[in-house]
């Protein structure tokens, strides 16, 4: 998340390879859309509270050219639909946290001599301007990105509702998106992602991918041990083709409570706070002002 969030516009290097997904031919015949969307909506509303802790690693080339790798350790909270707050330290110390609640989204770089908080609401937010000031991702696409998110009851394109991944081996089920439309390539055995791709242009490459792997962590729900067990991929590698950026999340425990996810971590002042920012910088009137130059 480094990668993301500190050094837009690099290359990477040695970047893991994700690996092909396995093939498996399918009868689509056999699967409707309410069906499929409604074992991941099912499966979206048992991830409405969640929290991990994680565990990131970032591939990328330094400022002097050379193989860099930062591995970094934190914290996930999630409330759906819209709130949601990483946190990233490396070795003890605080490095960036992004977020967002039902008005707002952020981003802090904690390293900076001066802390500084890049602040913008949602209406406002634009996927060009935000990519031009180094932020290539609106926090809430991570939820999208996770396969936590849930899918419209009807279908995008009711001519074709489902279709098959390019090898045949799993189903694809598009939805909206934040800016485009969202593809879920999903296992036909669970329905579950193994395969999540942001486009902004149905006809040209994601612009955000996620591949699930390393098979699952279970997600202890505290709130009703009696529905069956919710799984979760152990390892999400995301994509950034636009940065030929790659970062790698491992969730190290999934759970919810009555005290996870921590509700504080939505509040944008108190995280300021706790973070020792006293610097903002506004990004709706940074996106603005090219605006106003033409």
């Amino acid at each position: 998340m480094l990668a993301l969030l500190c050094v837009a516009g690099c290359n990477c290097a040695s970047k893991p390879n994700p690996g092909p997904l396995p093939v498996r031919a399918i009868d689509l015949s056999q699967y409707s859309y309410e069906q499929v969307a409604a074992a991941m909506n099912e499966r979206a509303s048992r991830l409405e509270r969640f929290y991990a802790a994680t565990l990131t690693k970032v591939w990328y080339i330094g400022k002097e050219g050379q193989d860099e790798v930062e591995q970094l350790d934190g914290d996930l909270h999630i409330v759906q639909p819209d709130h949601i707050a990483l946190s990233m330290r490396k070795i003890g110390v605080d490095v960036a946290a992004l977020g967002a609640n039902k008005r707002y989204y952020w981003y802090m770089d904690l390293l900076a001599d001066d802390p500084v908080a890049m602040i913008g609401t949602h209406g406002k937010a634009d996927p060009d301007q935000l990519a031009g000031l180094g932020v290539p991702v609106h926090p809430l696409d991570l939820l999208l990105l996770l396969g936590f998110s849930k899918v419209p009851e009807e279908p995008m394109d009711p001519e074709r509702p489902l279709r098959l991944s390019p090898k045949g081996g799993n189903i694809v089920l598009s939805a909206p998106a934040r800016w485009g439309i969202v593809e879920y390539t999903l296992d036909p055995d669970t329905l579950e992602p193994v395969r999540i791709e942001i486009r902004r242009d149905p006809k040209r490459p994601p612009v955000l991918t996620a591949d699930m792997l390393d098979g699952t962590v279970p997600f202890d729900d505290r709130f009703n041990r009696e529905l069956p067990e919710v799984q979760i991929p152990k390892r999400v590698v995301i994509d950034v083709p636009e940065l030929d950026a790659r970062v790698q999340i491992r969730f190290t425990v999934a759970r919810s409570s009555r005290r996870q996810p921590d509700e504080r971590a939505f509040d944008l002042g108190e995280s300021m706070a706790r973070n020792g920012v006293s610097v903002s910088r506004d990004l709706d009137v940074m996106h603005a002002r090219p605006v106003e130059q033409q």
